[in-house]
């Protein structure tokens, strides 16, 4: 075998190589993207649970939660106030 020859077999061999590497990391990033689609399902619906929460016990939520819903209420009451201040701003 010459030395053109190893040459040319050393290379299709690197190419696969480095075609075989693209190819699982094509491979990996598929599958983080498709564990990020499931992991924004799971946001989205924790959100929801809380929010369910939070309109039916936020009155008398148990304790693990009593500060959270204090602290929406707190900002609910912060966003109405700004909101007035806007509102009488713009009436003048």
């Amino acid at each position: 075998m010459d030395i053109i020859e190893k040459i040319g077999d050393t290379i299709t061999e690197k190419g696969k190589v480095a075609a075989d590497k693209a190819k699982e990391l094509a491979a990996i990033a598929n599958l983080k993207s498709q564990i990020s689609t499931c992991e924004e399902v799971m946001k989205k619906n924790y959100l929801e649970i809380g929010k369910i929460y939070f309109e039916q016990y936020s009155d008398m939520p148990e304790p693990p939660f009593e500060k959270q819903c204090e602290a929406i209420k707190n900002s609910q009451r912060a966003i109405a106030d700004l909101q007035e201040k806007i509102d009488q701003l713009k009436t003048k």
